[in-house]
């Protein structure tokens, strides 16, 4: 591992916090809650939880309206009680997350005279608590509804939804949890009321991440190992490196970084991550390219249980990034960095609303860097530009659409560690006149409406196309003695990946059981024309004294060959809430096809299962097991003019969740067994053809712990044990 110094600069501007209307300043993921437990409880809660897309707090002649923006106001559930001079309503069908998904938290200080405090937080993962502090007594509040929300009016004298007093005082009746008293609120306001916004982020931790239901299921009742990177850890680290990331979850490690970092691919329960990296949930480009951290939130992975979702691919699981979405309070900002190897980085965030009324959304990421590599001969520079704009539909519906443009001039590496008496961990057998440049298109967009109450649908799609031009490159083939023999090629790749998915969620009773549905299609296309020359080998070199003097050759022949592979998908997935038991189950039945020159050279279908259940020993703690088969597409020609069929996996997976310190801290650990088997690989004695060589067997014990110890103190760590082995194999 490279050691390097760095030297940081951040300059954070944010909008203006005094704002007509009291809007307030969100900040992400605030789901450190304190404590959780729930005093009050809806008798008759519902399985829809209603999202709650912004608060504002606005003064009137009588004293101070908190509204909670939803169109569907009318179906809030409220309960309330009092302590001290504490009011305080909890809303047990209810969210607070802004139109892209995040969580955040309400606080307004010293509002108006008489009021300490009013605080709208989420207490758990359905329940919304509205606490209005008294400065002297317990203050009064009324509860009406108007088409921007709920709306509590706090003034001087209650003519609704008096929260009952001490036991010496007569109790006034509680609105009934199906009825909200229509009022008009007060037409005329004030003077603004300064706001203090809070957003405590969780540190390392957060409370759930859908990569592994698609769903709003916390990680508690999740029957599956689910590691999580946050933007927080990410900025804490400043890694240069996306592999250097992958030590910080249990059972992943850095796989093949290609010739000094050309790819990424991470090793998850020790299968190679292959095609099953995404980008919210749509495939990734995993041909030969760098995600640039920019435009990077968090990084969540999913070990095993994917082939439900996420189709064909390596039964370790997945990777998949989630990008920075606009936000509706402004904010810029700047970061600088320097470091070691001729380290220059900087990058800007920009994002805000683009109207009044904050229906449109704006962001705008860009980054540059120059960088030398801790080989000889070797950079990595690049020019990162990703806009997007998030448009609200109406009935808390949104539409995002995201572009990317990413440039990156990354030399192919050669080097080694040679030894002769000592060790040259620096020395590079890298040509200087080896120039690789990679351009790369996106643009994405993602659908999430509402249709109903209970039903809503999701649609996603993108397009990318990336480029890489080689030209040329010197390849090390091995050491013959003190000498290195090299050969030389060129490169031109266009490559184009189309993604289409589209999903309908519901939520629903039967009977005692709480059911949330999922099912959903999807399409991937992707196609690619490689247009080259090989020289073979050529060049030799001296490791000890290297030059870079042979001429290059001229005349040479290019080679194209085009591939196309295409795969699609249909699947069904029940999250079950029965008593303490969370069951989550689902099938998948799908195809594949792989064309090479135009001629169909393989295709298939299959079924893929998957079944997890939980048990909630407490709020704070939960036991699952799960098993789960998945299908990974090989591609070659067997030396009977076959096919080698798909690779088959099979996985079961018990494990425990617990939630420490008020849920600050979470603890995962895993036991887990995966068997792969029909795997074929290139006959070594006829490198035309692919053979059978055997199954392999991988199982281990996991353990993550994550949080935020004090707000001073996150706390990231990870252990694995893992054993492999091949449990049937082919002698040559």
């Amino acid at each position: 591992m490279v050691n390097f110094l760095q030297l940081r600069l951040s300059l954070l501007l944010t909008g203006v916090f005094f704002l007509l209307g009291m809007q307030a300043t969100w900040a992400k993921d605030a789901n450190s809650f304190g404590n959780s437990q729930i005093l009050v409880q809806s008798p008759t809660p519902t399985s829809e939880i209603i999202a709650i897309a912004g608060v504002k707090a606005t003064s009137t002649q009588n004293g101070v309206e908190v509204i909670l923006e939803t169109p569907l106001g009318e179906q809030l559930q409220i309960t309330n009680r009092s302590t001290g001079n504490n009011f305080i309503a909890d809303i047990p069908n209810a969210q607070l997350r802004l139109p892209n998904g995040n969580a955040f938290n309400f606080r307004s200080e010293k509002p108006n005279a008489g009021i300490t405090e009013i605080t709208v937080i989420n207490i758990d993962t359905n329940t919304v608590r509205v606490t209005v502090v008294g400065e002297t007594s317990l203050p009064t509040v009324e509860l009406f509804d108007d088409n921007t929300g709920l709306v509590f009016g706090i003034n001087s004298s209650a003519t609704a939804m008096q929260p009952p007093q001490q036991s010496e005082t007569p109790p006034v009746e509680e609105i009934p949890e199906t009825q909200t008293p229509q009022k008009e609120p007060a037409a005329q306001q004030d003077d603004a009321i300064e706001l203090v916004v809070t957003g405590e982020q969780d540190g390392y931790r957060v409370p759930d991440a859908n990569t592994g239901s698609r769903l709003d299921i916390p990680l508690l009742e999740t029957p599956a190992s689910i590691g999580v990177i946050t933007e927080e850890f990410i900025e804490d680290k400043a890694p240069r490196r996306v592999e250097d990331l992958a030590p910080y979850i249990s059972g992943v490690t850095a796989g093949n970084v290609g010739q000094g970092g050309l790819f990424t691919d991470f090793q998850i329960r020790g299968f190679s991550t292959g095609s099953q990296v995404y980008v919210n949930g749509l495939r990734d480009n995993y041909r030969s390219l760098i995600r640039d951290f920019a435009n990077i939130e968090r990084l969540e992975i999913l070990k095993g249980f994917s082939s439900l979702l996420y189709g064909t691919g390596s039964p370790g699981g997945v990777v998949n990034y989630i990008t920075k979405k606009p936000q509706a309070t402004p904010s810029y900002k700047f970061s600088a960095d320097i470091g070691s190897f001729n380290f220059y980085r900087s990058e800007v965030d920009l994002t805000g609303p683009l109207t009044d009324d904050k229906n449109v959304l704006y962001r705008l990421i860009l980054a540059f860097q120059d960088s030398d590599y801790f080989v000889d001969n070797v950079e990595d520079n690049r020019i990162f530009v990703a806009p997007s704009v998030t448009l609200s539909t109406g009935e808390g519906g949104s539409l995002t659409i995201e572009g990317e443009y990413y440039r990156q001039d990354k030399d192919f590496n050669t080097g080694a560690k040679f030894f002769n008496g000592e060790f040259f961990y620096d020395r590079s057998y890298t040509d200087p006149r080896n120039s690789q440049i990679y351009n790369h298109y996106r643009i994405a967009a993602y659908l999430d409406q509402p249709i109903s109450k209970d039903w809503s649908l999701n649609l996603s799609g993108q397009y990318f196309n990336t480029q890489r031009e080689a030209n040329p490159i010197f390849v090390a083939l091995g050491f013959e003695g003190d000498t290195l023999t090299r050969f030389y090629r060129t490169i031109f790749d266009d490559y184009n990946q189309y993604n289409l998915r589209g999903e309908i969620r519901g939520n629903f009773n039967i009977g005692e059981t709480e059911h949330k549905l999922l099912a959903g299609v999807e399409y991937n296309k992707y196609s690619s024309r490689f247009n080259g020359v090989n020289a073979g080998f050529f060049g030799s070199i001296d490791v000890a004294n290297p030059t870079f003097d042979v001429p290059i050759p001229t005349g040479l022949t290019n080679s194209t060959v085009d591939f196309s592979d295409s795969n699609w998908g249909v699947y069904i997935q029940d999250f079950i809430k029965l008593g303490q038991f969370r069951l989550l189950a689902g099938l998948r039945y799908g195809g594949f096809e792989y064309i090479s020159g135009g001629v169909p050279a393989q295709d298939d279908n299959y079924i893929s299962p998957s079944i997890g259940l939980v048990y909630s020993l407490t709020d704070s703690a939960s036991i699952y097991a799960s098993f789960s088969q998945s299908t990974e597409p090989q591609f070659g020609l067997l030396s009977d003019g076959g096919f080698p069929e798909a690779r088959k996996a099979t996985q079961y997976e018990v494990g425990t969740k617990v939630n420490l310190l008020n849920d600050r801290v979470s603890i995962t650990a895993a036991l887990f067994q995966l068997e792969q088997t029909n795997i074929a690989e290139t006959d070594p004695s006829n490198p035309d053809f692919s053979i059978l060589v055997g199954d392999i067997r991988s199982r281990g014990f996991e353990l993550d712990v994550t949080g935020k110890v004090t707000e001073n103190f996150s706390l990231i760590a990870a252990y694995t044990y893992l054993d492999s082995e091949v449990t049937k194999s082919v002698v040559f």
